[in-house]
């Protein structure tokens, strides 16, 4: 009976010990929090050309300014991404995500211009000395990272603001490439029909899809490829689909994984390649 005893309490101490180590090489592991600055979500209501954008901004521990990344949806944006902003703030960045004009409550037009705008109107307000403060932003280093519809508007607006030194687009939609070989609205009907359904935005399809054939070649992310040449740009696919202008860019990253367009079955998959990338650039 004594040495019965003896083994269990043998056996106990290993558990507790294994799973006192197995704990600390947790994979995913929280920051502690500074006493004087810990982390912190804040909503954010911006009043735009009479018009006001929502967004959400998850700031990182620590007192010291921090590289930002705008987080950049899709269309219509039913999947926010707040997964990859949860694991990216875990590694010391802030993240911003917020709704087009038009979407999801923000006020105004949803159009491909004005969603392009908007990131620069974003990028101006967290720019502002007491507005960088507050939110621990180093202005100099803004990253964005848009997914489908956003992955188009992060190319293109990330290639010409200064203030954005990294560009991840995952699953994009090149607007004005996709649309290069349509003459006009009637062969569009099936996207009419689909953004007649999407009562989160404010949009007239009629108005959305002329003002992208209006501007084919602005709204083209191969028109800014020699821009794009200066940024450190990584493209995620699910497949080969946008092959035919991926490769006429240059001096870029790619990344397949195999999976769908939102890369549901793949989200861990899909963190690591940008938190990974984002450390390595």
């Amino acid at each position: 009976m004594k040495n019965y005893i003896i083994l269990t309490i043998i056996i106990l101490l290993i558990n507790i010990n294994g799973f006192s180590q197995s704990s600390s090489n947790k994979p995913f592991k929280d920051f502690t929090n500074h006493s004087k600055s810990p982390a912190f979500n804040e909503e954010m209501i911006l009043t735009v050309k009479n018009d006001t954008i929502a967004g959400y901004a998850f700031i990182a521990n620590g007192e010291k300014a921090k590289e930002t990344i705008l987080l950049l949806h899709g269309l219509p944006g039913n999947d926010n991404q707040f997964d990859i902003a949860q694991s990216i703030r875990r590694t010391g960045r802030n993240v911003i995500h917020f709704n087009y004009r038009g979407s999801w409550g923000s006020q105004g037009d949803f159009l491909y211009s004005n969603s392009l705008e908007d990131v620069n109107l974003i990028i101006a307000y967290l720019s502002k000395p007491e507005n960088a403060k507050r939110l621990r932003i180093n202005t100099a280093a803004f990253v964005v990272i848009g997914r489908s519809y956003g992955g188009g508007i992060a190319l293109i607006q990330g290639s010409k603001n200064e203030q954005i030194k990294k560009v991840i687009a995952i699953s994009s939609m090149n607007a004005g490439f996709r649309f290069h070989s349509t003459q006009n609205l009637s062969e569009l009907s099936l996207w009419k029909d689909y953004l007649n359904k999407q009562i989160m935005l404010n949009v007239n399809p009629n108005a959305f899809l002329q003002e992208i054939l209006d501007h084919k070649e602005k709204f083209n992310v191969v028109t800014y490829k020699n821009l794009l040449k200066n940024k450190k740009v990584l493209l995620i696919e699910s497949r080969k689909n946008n092959h035919h202008w991926i490769q006429l860019l240059e001096n870029i990253n790619i990344k397949m994984i195999e999976s769908d367009h939102n890369f549901i079955s793949n989200r861990i998959e899909l963190t690591t390649t940008i938190i990974e990338w984002l450390n390595n650039n």
